[in-house]
């Protein structure tokens, strides 16, 4: 986005107030768009017509960017969905999908809906046992595979779960086992192609509704096993219609928007098929490592990511400044401060005179544009989901020229219950609610609770849990805390389970605290802890990599990263860090002790969920003695 497109933008209009008074003519537009579309595949069908040979999706799993069109991308769907017949299975069917992001993954998705099955995503960092749980609990019979790490986790459950029957391995050049139970998927289209079932398909279509189930989407478990979110086409498709609410008249036909969330992930799998939707084009970001030399070479319009990736952008920016020679960092503060001006006035709906915006033309040319550029140049805005995001970054980016925007939602909530977007945002908040979207805040709690039509109605075989997940006159239970301000406007300041209780009885939101100390370029992770406790701690992994090139330029010797995280300048250092960025909390909300841990958090040794998560009772029983002796008198 160029800073010229600034002008059209700001917090102008009350849209919670707007779709409330407008919910009878959205009910109707929702509607109509339910009755012509029924399903996701059937849109994909029908809009082949439209696009033909234009480009649809694209990936590059072999080094080189490879495209399929429209036609290429429906000719694969009947070939998925005629060898799945010719497999023995059924409408109503469970399918699983775990891989990383590619082309192969809606393509497989996309054709075992076409004939009425139920997909399950699984995330591709799950392990074999995480994996095999999801497989037993939803009886899935067909797996779809990435890569040779998926594989050599999937094969052995072929044996262990007695429901899997099939495993369809995505990528060329895996090695697989000679077994009549494997196969690659180029052998597994030609199949289908050879044994074509169109009009045993077509006819399946004519059954198909959007009320059918369409994915069961596994929580990632941050407080128990994960549960199954049951999803119709119906719930999904509300998100795809009401984020089109939000960003009306922002994209045409042809733009284009990168994968960068695991598809696995409510948020990027329900946005992706909603780009489908508008006649756009979908990028895959196989490793979100590579992300921005992927946006670099494609370009997009839209990207949805994880907060993570603009503090360390961020961090990145500030880190290198400090280290810069004095004229550089006048200049880069300068021009921050003329990009702050400017959009100041954007802001507040005023027109910036000519002198403020030769300024920023200047500043622009001179920093700016380096900021904005690494996401492209064809951008319009940019999405983060899953955990809040300082609204100093969200601010940052705003006056170099960067739209940066939160939503809110859950994987029950299809998920959007609440988003910014271009022309309705405010830093700090997670936006309005979503068009037919009721929320209310629980006045003895504060839990945000909702209703809608993108809202699961259960999950998968726990009548208890879900019974545990709604009120009794029907709201859903989202477990997180919130308020709303004057223009309708909602924000999430904890998580209710997560809520820490001192033993002064003061209540602490630990999110807060974290997220003011994860956009340091030498936080790689923090879990706060303090509940029943007279003060609040910190356990915090670094950035190891940054903090070993801070060591060296110090001077200071170290042979492991044990020795590393006890040395005196180094404890001294992170104390700095603390003091300097919770100058704006509370004294009670002040982390007064901390720990740096040697090993970093990950899926595999169980302190973060596959979204990044951290799991915070994982790390209070993990780590229980180290926290102890930070409150050892």
């Amino acid at each position: 986005m160029s800073f010229d497109t600034l002008k059209a933008i700001g917090p102008r209009i009350n849209y919670t107030e707007k779709y409330q008074k407008e919910k009878a003519q959205l009910e109707k537009e929702f509607q109509s768009y339910l009755d012509e579309w029924r399903t996701y595949p059937i849109m994909v069908v029908n809009y082949t017509k439209k696009y033909g040979d234009l480009p649809a999706l694209h990936h590059k799993p072999y080094g080189q960017w490879e495209t399929f069109s429209w036609n290429q991308m429906t000719e694969i769907m009947f070939a998925t969905a005629s060898e799945l017949l010719n497999s023995g299975i059924n409408e109503g069917d469970r399918v699983g999908i775990f891989s990383v992001n590619r082309a192969e993954w809606h393509l497989s998705d996309l054709g075992a809906l076409l004939m009425r099955c139920v997909t399950v995503p699984i995330y591709a960092t799950n392990t074999e046992e995480e994996a095999a749980y999801i497989i037993n609990d939803a009886e899935i019979r067909v797996l779809f595979v990435g890569r040779q790490v998926h594989y050599d986790k999937a094969y052995p459950l072929l044996d262990k779960c007695p429901s899997l029957e099939k495993i369809v391995v995505f990528h060329r050049g895996t090695q697989i086992h000679d077994d009549k139970r494997v196969i690659m998927w180029d052998d597994f289209l030609d199949r289908g192609r050879q044994n074509s079932r169109k009009q045993d398909i077509e006819d399946i279509m004519k059954r198909a509704g959007y009320d059918d189930m369409c994915e069961i989407i596994y929580t990632s478990g941050t407080t128990g096993e994960p549960k199954g979110a049951v999803h119709t086409h119906k719930t999904l498709m509300h998100n795809a219609w009401g984020v089109g609410r939000y960003t009306e008249g922002c994209f045409v036909e042809g733009d284009s928007s990168m994968c960068m969330l695991p598809l696995t992930h409510v948020l990027e799998g329900s946005w992706s098929f909603g780009i489908l939707s508008m006649g756009m084009q979908l990028y895959y970001c196989e490793d979100h490592n590579e992300i921005l030399e992927y946006l670099a070479e494609t370009n997009p319009t839209v990207m949805n990511s994880a907060p993570r990736l603009f503090e360390k952008i961020y961090a990145t920016v500030y880190t290198g400044i400090r280290d810069a020679s004095p004229l550089k960092q006048k200049i880069f503060h300068w021009s921050m401060g003329i990009g702050k001006q400017y959009g100041d006035l954007v802001l507040a709906g005023i027109q910036p005179g000519a002198l403020l915006t030769f300024k920023r033309k200047i500043a622009e040319k001179l920093v700016l544009h380096k900021v904005h550029g690494l996401f492209g140049t064809n951008f319009h805005h940019l999405n983060y989901g899953g955990a809040p995001l300082n609204p100093e970054i969200e601010k940052f980016f705003f006056y170099c020229g960067v739209l940066v925007t939160g939503g809110y939602g859950l994987t029950e909530t299809s998920p959007v219950l609440a988003m910014n977007g271009p022309h309705c945002f405010k830093f700090g908040s997670v936006g309005p609610a979503a068009p037919l979207v009721d929320i209310r805040i629980d006045p003895d709690t504060g839990e945000i609770q909702a209703k809608g039509p993108n809202i699961i109605k259960e999950y998968y075989k726990k009548p208890e849990a879900t019974k545990e997940a709604f009120t009794e006159d029907g709201w859903f239970r989202t477990g997180d805390i919130g308020r709303f301000d004057e223009d309708g406007y909602l924000y999430i300041t904890d998580r209710l389970k997560d809520l820490i209780i001192t033993s002064g009885g003061k209540n602490i939101a630990p999110q807060l605290i974290e997220t003011l100390m994860a956009e340091d370029h030498f936080i790689e992770y923090i879990a706060v802890v303090g509940d029943g406790r007279k003060y609040v701690s910190a356990l915090i992994v670094p950035t190891f990599v940054n903090l070993e090139d801070w060591a060296q330029k110090q001077g200071i010797s170290f042979a492991s990263r044990a020795e590393l995280i006890k040395h005196p300048k180094v404890l001294e250092f992170y104390q700095k860090i603390i003091d300097d960025r919770q100058q704006s909390l509370g004294q009670v909300e002040r982390i007064k002790k901390f720990t740096l841990l040697e090993n970093e958090f990950s899926q595999e040794t169980g302190e973060i969920t596959a979204t990044m998560k951290v799991k915070r009772k994982v790390v209070r029983e993990k780590y229980h003695d180290l926290i102890e002796a930070m409150y050892a008198e």
